[in-house]
């Protein structure tokens, strides 16, 4: 019997530094203090897992270089539970990673070097040593090989998806955000072979050609069981998720929905929001591997979002599954539960 939930892709190491301000090019600044974590989809969703159910088999699929950095990724994940046995390891290359400049203002500057995520393809999975319940994949559009076309599939990793529902593991996929045109070329080949999608409103809208906000930035809460059902259209098997500040939203594949809005915060409660997609992304996760109905699943799911966002960490605010139920009952808003 299969158990437990793989997440493969993107793996990071973020090097992060404090810096007084940006500079202008050719200019200047001074670097005040620095550190480094793990990032990408493996990490703060796998982590984020572990966290709410720290006795769940959680497995991380996906390939680093054999250098310092690659170290590093193996030693946090093991510290932190997850299963490291489907990880590959690269000659001569480098694990991918990530130079982030803070500022005092607030804002982050991000300098990727895609390494090891930019080969990471089908060769690096071993379906017979997988043995999960669920794979689940992100970012596309960030994983260079895995985006490219297939004959028969139309990217590999649709042909990843489809081996995966083959051998009886149920899939599932995340995207990154991105300005630009890929999402309708490149995101609508893995949605055929995909049993869950979990996504943000950027990604979902951008997916299907229908804008889920006004000019002015405001949600627009009834264009999202519309969305929905168009990425349902595409061939996605049981649901698609989709989470943003505001809210989450569960579509079912009879195109029964449920929405739920975000818990209302408290000022000065946020203090970064670095992983708050991949934590909705991992209670989600969780409440489908568990059987939750929908309603228990967006609970779960925001409530990790939430407790993600009280850290500046991407998964340092994420606890227990019950601790972060939890919080629900302390900062959920009255009529959380919304139809059109």
């Amino acid at each position: 019997m299969k158990t437990g939930i793989a997440v493969g892709g993107n793996i990071f190491v973020d090097y992060l530094k404090q810096i007084d301000f940006y500079p202008g090019e050719g200019m200047l600044t001074k670097i005040r203090a620095e550190g480094r974590s793990v990032g990408g989809c493996v990490s703060n969703t796998g982590i984020s897992l572990k966290r709410l159910s720290p006795s769940l088999a959680v497995k991380g699929v996906s390939c680093i270089g054999r250098d310092d950095a690659g170290k590093y990724v193996l030693d946090t994940y093991k510290k932190n539970g997850l299963d490291i046995s489907n990880i590959s390891m690269v000659d001569n290359a480098v694990t991918g990673y990530t130079d982030v400049f803070s500022s005092k203002s607030g804002t982050r500057t991000f300098f990727v070097n895609q390494g090891t995520n930019a080969v990471f393809d089908l060769k690096h999975i071993d379906f017979d040593r997988l043995d999960a319940k669920i794979l689940h994949i992100g970012y596309i559009l960030l994983l260079e090989r895995m985006d490219s076309g297939d004959d028969e599939y139309g990217t590999v990793l649709a042909r990843v998806l489809n081996e995966a529902k083959r051998l009886g593991v149920k899939t599932s996929i995340d995207i990154v955000s991105e300005d630009g045109d890929r999402f309708r070329s490149i995101v609508p080949a893995s949605l055929k072979h995909s049993d869950y999608v979990i996504i943000n409103e950027i990604e979902a809208g951008r997916t299907v050609g229908i804008s889920p906000r006004n000019p002015d930035g405001t949600l627009i809460f009834e264009s999202l069981p519309v969305i929905c059902e168009k990425l349902m259209d595409f061939g996605i098997s049981d649901c698609v998720i989709i989470h943003c500040p505001e809210t989450g939203i569960f579509m079912d594949n009879k195109r029964r929905w449920t929405g739920m809005r975000s818990l209302e915060l408290p000022k000065g409660y946020i203090k970064g929001s670095v992983g708050a997609g991949d934590a909705f992304c991992a209670g989600a996760l969780l409440g489908l591997y568990s059987g939750m109905s929908p309603e228990e699943i967006l609970r779960l799911a925001n409530s990790a979002a939430a407790g993600c966002l009280s850290f500046e960490g991407g998964t340092d605010g994420v606890g227990t599954k019950e601790q972060m139920l939890e919080l629900h009952e302390k900062y959920a808003v009255s009529g959380e539960v919304w139809t059109t």
